[in-house]
C-alpha cells in the first residue's frame, strides 16, 4: 500500500517549482546568448567580406568577367545561414557529447552486447544515409543559385523599369523570368525526390529503434537474469546514445543544406583571394598605372614653339597595348601620347573599336596588356 505523505509531496512540489523558476531564465538567456553571438559573428564576417569585395575594384572584376554568380546573396543570405547554423550545430554536438558520456557507462554496464549492436546499427545507418543523400549537397547548391538568379531577374526589372517599358521589352523579360523560374522549379523537384527517398530510410531507422533494444535484452529477462525495470532503463539509455550517434541520419538534410552554404562561401572566398593575388603580381606584368608629382613634368609645350608659356603635363601613355580580359582580343596596339593642361582630345572610331575600353584602361579597370600609364598629380606621394 502506498504511503500518503502529504508533507513529502509538498516538499517535492516546492523543489519542482523552484527548479522550474530557475530553469526558465537559464534557457531563455542561453538562446539569447546564442542568437547574439550569431549576430555579432555575422556582423564581423559581413564587414570582412565587404572590405575584400569592395577593395581593388574586385566587385567590378567579378561582374565584368562573370567570375561568380550572385555575390550579393552570398554576403547576405549565405553568411547569415552559415553563422546561425554553425552555432546551432556546435551546441547540438556539445549536447550530444555530454549525453553520450552520461549514458554510455549505463548501457555498457547493463548489457555490453547491446552497446555493440548500437554501434553497428548507428554506423550502418549513417553509411546508408550518406549513400542515399549523396546528391542533396549538389542539389541544394544549385537551388540556392537558381533562386538567386530568379530574384536577381526581378530586381533587374525594378531597377530598369523605365528602359524596359520604353522599349516594350516586357515579353522578353517575362520569358527570361519564366525560364529562370522553371529551372529553379525543376531543380527543386529533384531535391524533393531525393529528400523523399532519404525520408523513407530515416523514418524506418527511427521507428526500428523502438523495438531493437527490447528484442536484444528480452532473452535476459525471460531467463531471469534481469528485472523488468532494467528493460526500460536499457531502452532509455539506448535511445539517448543512438540519438547521439545518429546525428548524421537525423540531420542529414540540414547538414546537406549547410554544406551547400559552405561550398558557396568557399567558392566566393577563393574568387576574392584570386582577385587579390592578381593585384599582387609582378608590376612588370600587365598595364602599369603610375603617379608622379606634377612639378617634375612642367616644361615648354613642343606643339607651340613660339609660345613661352609653360603647361603642366597631366597624362602620359607609353607603348600601350590593350587586350580584352576574357578573349584576349587586341583593341589597341603600341599607343603613345601625352596630354598637357588645356589640351583637348577626341577619340573617334566605329562601335566596338575600343574607345570605351581605352578609358577603362586609363581608369585602371582593365589591366590586360602591356604599357605604362602615368598620371601627374600635385599630391602624387599619397598614391
Amino acid at each position: 500500500m502506498l504511503d500518503k505523505d502529504q508533507q513529502q509531496f509538498t516538499t517535492q512540489l516546492i523543489y519542482y517549482l523552484a527548479a522550474f523558476a530557475g530553469g526558465i531564465p537559464v534557457f531563455v538567456l542561453r538562446d539569447y546568448a546564442r542568437e547574439t553571438l550569431s549576430l555579432r559573428w555575422r556582423s564581423w564576417m559581413t564587414s570582412y567580406y565587404m572590405e575584400r569585395y569592395l577593395s581593388n575594384q574586385t566587385f567590378y572584376k567579378l561582374q565584368s568577367q562573370s567570375m561568380i554568380d550572385n555575390p550579393d546573396q552570398r554576403i547576405v543570405d549565405d553568411l547569415s545561414s552559415f553563422t546561425g547554423t554553425a552555432l546551432s550545430f556546435s551546441l547540438t554536438l556539445f549536447n550530444a557529447a555530454v549525453d553520450l558520456i552520461s549514458f554510455s557507462n549505463i548501457l555498457f554496464g547493463i548489457y555490453p552486447p547491446l552497446f555493440i549492436v548500437l554501434l553497428v546499427y548507428s554506423i550502418g545507418g549513417t553509411a546508408i544515409s550518406v549513400f542515399l543523400g549523396r546528391g542533396l549537397v549538389t542539389l541544394n547548391f544549385l537551388q540556392e543559385k537558381k533562386e538567386a538568379d530568379f530574384r536577381y531577374g526581378l530586381v533587374r526589372i525594378r531597377e530598369n523599369a523605365e528602359s524596359i517599358a520604353f522599349y516594350g521589352g516586357e515579353e522578353n523579360e517575362r520569358q527570361l523570368l519564366l525560364q529562370r523560374f522553371r529551372s529553379a522549379f525543376e531543380n527543386l523537384t529533384q531535391l524533393l525526390i531525393s529528400s523523399r527517398n532519404l525520408e523513407f530510410f530515416t523514418n524506418g531507422y527511427r521507428y526500428l529503434i523502438q523495438i531493437l533494444p527490447v528484442a536484444v535484452v528480452a532473452p535476459m529477462y525471460f531467463s531471469g537474469k534481469i528485472e523488468f525495470g532494467v528493460i526500460n532503463q536499457s531502452v532509455s539509455a539506448f535511445n539517448h546514445i543512438l540519438g547521439d550517434f545518429s546525428l548524421v541520419v537525423y540531420q542529414f538534410q540540414a547538414i546537406s543544406a549547410f554544406s551547400a552554404v559552405i561550398d558557396r562561401l568557399g567558392e566566393f572566398d577563393d574568387v576574392l583571394d584570386s582577385s587579390k593575388s592578381k593585384c599582387l603580381l609582378d608590376p612588370l606584368e600587365g598595364i602599369r598605372l603610375t603617379y608622379s608629382p606634377v612639378e617634375s613634368s612642367t616644361l615648354l609645350k613642343s606643339s607651340q614653339p613660339i609660345s613661352t608659356e609653360k603647361c603642366e603635363k597631366l597624362l602620359n601613355i607609353e607603348n600601350l597595348t590593350l587586350l580584352t580580359p576574357t578573349s584576349k582580343t587586341t583593341l589597341v596596339r603600341d599607343l603613345s601620347l601625352e596630354i598637357y593642361e588645356k589640351d583637348k582630345l577626341l577619340i573617334a572610331g566605329p562601335s566596338g573599336s575600343g574607345k570605351t575600353s581605352l578609358l577603362r584602361a586609363i581608369a585602371g579597370l582593365w589591366g590586360t596588356g602591356k604599357g605604362i600609364i602615368t598620371f601627374y598629380l600635385k599630391d602624387a606621394k599619397d598614391y
